[in-house]
């Protein structure tokens, strides 16, 4: 995974259902503080995306493609600290039984991307 999908992963994780109650009081604790983290870190407009996901939950199909484009701008993707955060924060939801709920990210070129399971898009291209 390469920075932006790795802290896109490591965000829904604490967004989606993969952080439950059986889950344990570390990771979840692990998972709000990565997040407070990259919340300072977006400013202003940046933060939409990532208030999307934490209300409406990785089954949303509004906070991928602008929470990419947000984390990108603002550098996170390269912030090395943020991604060690997030790759610990991954492997102990992986020990603990979670589950991220979003793979492979890539936009290069992308149009009409739609993310998330269960989800419904219709594009007309003129």
């Amino acid at each position: 995974m390469d920075g932006v999908e790795l802290l896109v992963a490591a965000l829904a994780l604490g967004a989606s259902s993969g952080v439950t109650d059986a889950t344990s009081a570390v990771v979840r604790d692990a998972a709000e503080t990565f997040r407070g983290m990259v919340r300072r870190r977006l400013t202003g407009d940046g933060q939409d995306a990532l208030r999307l996901l934490e209300a409406e939950g990785t089954d949303s199909g509004g906070w991928q493609v602008r929470l990419v484009e947000d984390l990108t701008r603002a550098g996170v993707d390269r912030d090395e600290q943020i991604l060690r955060l997030a790759r610990d924060l991954l492997a102990q939801a992986a020990a603990a039984g979670a589950r991220a709920r979003i793979g492979q990210v890539d936009l290069r070129g992308a149009n009409g991307v739609l993310f998330g399971d269960s989800s419904t898009q219709n594009n007309t291209f003129n």
